[in-house]
């Protein structure tokens, strides 16, 4: 690859990135080859028919939520640890692609070509990969398949996961407290009382109905996600939930007193009318966020940037 190639790239990720911001979401068939896009949200982006080979994400923190990828050429792109939710990735090219520690949960991937793609670690809740290729394709045993469609069209799930919702309560019922390995994908748990629960090690929600549930006293440390579910009115009174990502979920009129919550990521997510919402350390992290005034706050930002002012003061300020 020519320097030439890479500095055309690279003007090209960064006029991108400069009409994103300024509102546009149509990239269909843009040349982003050799690119490197260090901007943490591209939420409802259209990037369908694009040239994509050998891009750069920014590892970690892209969020490329709703995004339209379709029969884009992702060669070799690195997509580390990136938030690839409910994105469309029908017959896309993501030959020896770096997906490592993705989250490409309910994403679709039909007919998409994942020759040689590296697979560690990476979320597959809910993907659909009919008619995909998967040859060649690295995974470790912390890939994750639950209720995902293979390309014979098999649904596969891990056997060692606990995925039933009924086997999960069942459990604790009869006294069971920790809990690992968990993953609870478009589940019911509306109105449940659960008390006293340590959610450990590789345990995700995802399309929860939270609606009303109790979950009192409760280690989330576990929790690495929760994504799309909805938390309405729930009480998470006297919890602990270090580093959340609690990602487009609907927390409307949710109860989290006495919550000592670590640095959240609120991207996509519904605060308006939350109670008590105090033990906040560090900053919050909003993108897409609906703020508990019912404020609209696009971001990304976090809170100390938006407000200028430590978490505590804007506990005093707005609560």
């Amino acid at each position: 690859m020519s320097l030439q190639e890479i500095a055309k790239g690279r003007i090209a990720g960064a006029d991108m990135i400069q009409r994103y911001r300024a509102g546009e979401r149509n990239f269909t068939g843009i040349d982003l080859k050799s690119a490197r896009l260090q901007w943490p949200c591209f939420i409802d982006i259209n990037l369908s028919q694009a040239d994509l080979r050998w891009v750069d994400f920014e590892m970690g923190r892209t969020r490329l939520i709703n995004a339209n990828m379709s029969d884009a050429n992702m060669e070799k792109v690195s997509l580390v640890s990136a938030f690839m939710l409910n994105a469309n990735l029908r017959g896309a090219n993501l030959r020896n692609a770096n997906l490592t520690n993705a989250d490409l949960t309910n994403a679709d991937l039909t007919n998409a070509d994942l020759n040689g793609a590296d697979l560690s670690g990476t979320a597959l809740i809910g993907a659909n990969l009919t008619g995909a290729n998967i040859t060649d394709i690295k995974t470790t045993k912390d890939t994750i398949f639950c209720q995902t469609i293979m390309p014979n069209g098999q649904v596969q799930t891990d056997s060692h996961r606990l995925t039933d919702v009924q086997e999960f309560l069942r459990l604790y019922d009869e006294g069971e407290r920790e809990f690992q390995d968990i993953i609870l994908h478009e589940v019911d748990l509306s109105n449940v009382s659960l008390s006293g629960v340590n959610f450990l090690w590789q345990t995700r929600f995802s399309h929860v109905n939270l609606v009303g549930a109790k979950l009192t006293d409760c280690n989330f440390g576990g929790i690495k996600r929760i994504v799309f579910s909805d938390m309405r009115n729930t009480n998470l009174s006297n919890c602990e939930w270090r580093d959340p990502q609690i990602i487009y979920c609907d927390l409307r009129g949710a109860y989290l007193g006495l919550l000592d919550m670590y640095a959240p990521d609120f991207t996509g997510s519904n605060l308006e009318g939350i109670q008590n919402f105090f033990g906040v350390e560090e900053d919050m992290y909003f993108c897409n966020t609906t703020w508990v005034s019912g404020e609209f706050i696009p971001g990304p930002i976090n809170s100390s940037e938006r407000w200028i002012e430590r978490p505590q003061k804007i506990r005093n300020d707005r609560f």
